[in-house]
């Protein structure tokens, strides 16, 4: 199967999954947010910024060092992985176990004591993960990891329903997190293709460790980035005497968060499982990999418009209609998370290339970067200020991690950075329209209105980019001469 072939292949796959998997948990979080207050919402969301910390700052990313490295198909390798990844999911939930108490009172949450306490089980059934699904990505077979993935997503989300009915609090949340890593661990080993086994390898651990360790800081600093704004947010009342945040304020922000997380995350997801071993095995060849990393950053400027423009135009309509009235603030910011979260995905481009080269460093650097935000973040919870300008950090940040990833990879690989203007500025002028479109009072006109002011903008943005992009050009093309030279397509003819 050619190159080409394969990318379009895997493209459908993963992209099948990954809506699959971020609509289902769309679905299960819109789900429990109208069947619980947003106060408890927000003691949920306390949960995922728990956990996620335990797995950023710990991450050493064995299995993608799997995709990388040219002998990661090494039984010995993996299983020295296996063995990395189990003590480290011990450790994450002997810590999360120890810190219930504090973390709960921090919070201003000490009813969820025990409730903190149990969620130590995430991170210990998550430790015994079988790799062989994420190995199988460096041969461009994405199926296995894709059943998984969307497979105990779509289970959780079929129970969510009467559980969050039963429970009717934060105890939903909690053990639809422990149900999803029961699935994903069965659904691991089922699908493996070789035994599940520890081994303890200096060479291969080493190896581990030094592709890893730029990861373990770049943790600390995607905690930051990820859950930094929600945390400021949950314990400002007992940081600043001025701050005036409650729980139910870190509910609704946290409700808009993830919605424009999802998108993001879908993207994310696949370009990086699709694009990382593409640009790998050009790696070697300097014109073959400008040319592979052009077309990605064609294709993820236009799918980082497409969210942006959505977010800001009708961001707030969204939220609204899907979780209700009770959310409906955080119509007010919605639009600078859509565009913050935009960003990230166009910094994906540059970020990929950086790791098809082994330099873990680019992403460390250009999330040091990004946590410059938590600074003004702390100063808006200091003075008082509203919502409104902590998505406005985040926002400047994720610009600022932006042109530092591009600069760090033209200056470390030589990849120019003239190659992203082009997808950047059409970027640009997406969002640049659409905001003018909000400011035009677009947003407080009928729904009908709205959407279709949306949908009008997300086709211009698309026909400029086909007009604009020759990579995204040529696979229109490839893939419109297969579809008509297919067998199927000639039967349907004649």
């Amino acid at each position: 199967m050619t190159t080409r072939l394969s990318l379009l292949k895997g493209g459908l796959h993963l992209s099948t999954g990954q809506v699959i998997s971020q609509a289902s948990s769309f679905a299960k979080s819109l789900i429990v947010a109208r069947l619980i207050s947003p106060a408890d919402f927000g003691i949920a969301a306390i949960f995922a910024m728990t956990f996620s910390l335990m797995e950023m700052i710990s991450n050493l990313s064995a299995q993608m060092l799997l995709v990388q490295a040219e002998d990661g198909d090494n039984p010995r390798f993996e299983n020295t992985a296996h063995f990395i990844h189990a003590a480290r999911g011990l450790m994450n939930a002997t810590i999360i176990f120890v810190l219930a108490a504090p973390v709960s009172h921090l919070f201003g949450a000490p009813q969820a004591k025990l409730a903190f306490e149990c969620l130590a089980l995430v991170p210990l059934i998550r430790g015994f993960y079988h790799f062989d699904i994420n190995r199988f990505q460096r041969h461009m077979r994405f199926g296995p990891f894709v059943l998984v993935d969307s497979g105990s997503n779509l289970l959780v989300t079929l129970i969510a329903l009467p559980l969050a009915f039963w429970l009717r609090n934060y105890w939903a949340m909690l053990w639809l997190l422990v149900a999803q890593s029961v699935c994903y661990l069965v659904g691991s080993h089922l699908l493996a293709e070789r035994r599940y086994n520890w081994a303890w390898d200096r060479f291969f651990t080493k190896r581990v460790l030094h592709f890893g360790w730029p990861l373990l800081i770049n943790g600390l600093l995607l905690f930051g980035i990820f859950e930094g704004d929600r945390f400021v947010i949950g314990s400002a009342h007992r940081l600043f005497p001025m701050s005036a945040f409650t729980l139910t304020d870190l509910g609704v922000y946290s409700v808009a968060f993830a919605l424009a997380q999802a998108p993001a995350m879908i993207i994310g997801n696949v370009c990086s499982s699709l694009f990382l071993p593409l640009l790998a095995r050009a790696q070697g060849s300097g014109y073959q990999f400008e040319r592979r990393y052009l077309a990605c950053t064609q294709i993820v400027s236009l799918m980082s418009a497409v969210v942006a423009i959505s977010f800001i135009v009708a961001g707030g309509r969204v939220v609204t209609l899907a979780y209700g009235q009770k959310y409906g603030a955080a119509g007010v910011y919605i639009g600078w998370l859509g565009a913050m979260w935009a960003l990230r995905i166009l910094r994906g481009a540059p970020t990929l290339a950086a790791m098809a080269y082994g330099d873990t460093r680019n992403a460390m650097v250009s999330n040091l970067a990004r946590s410059s935000a938590l600074l003004g973040i702390l100063l808006v919870a200091a003075t008082g200020r509203s919502l409104v300008w902590i998505a406005v950090c985040g926002f400047l940040g994720e610009l600022l991690a932006l042109v530092v990833c591009v600069w760090r990879l033209q200056i470390r690989h030589g990849v120019p950075a003239k190659l992203c203007h082009r997808p950047f500025a059409v970027f640009s002028v997406g969002v640049g329209v659409s905001v003018l479109t909000v400011v035009t009072g677009i947003g407080k006109l009928g729904l009908t209105l709205v959407f279709s002011a949306t949908l009008a903008l997300l086709l211009i943005q698309i026909l400029g980019a086909v007009l604009l992009f020759s990579g995204i050009r040529e696979e229109l093309m490839a893939m419109i001469l297969k579809l008509r030279s297919s067998p199927t397509v000639e039967r349907l003819a004649t």
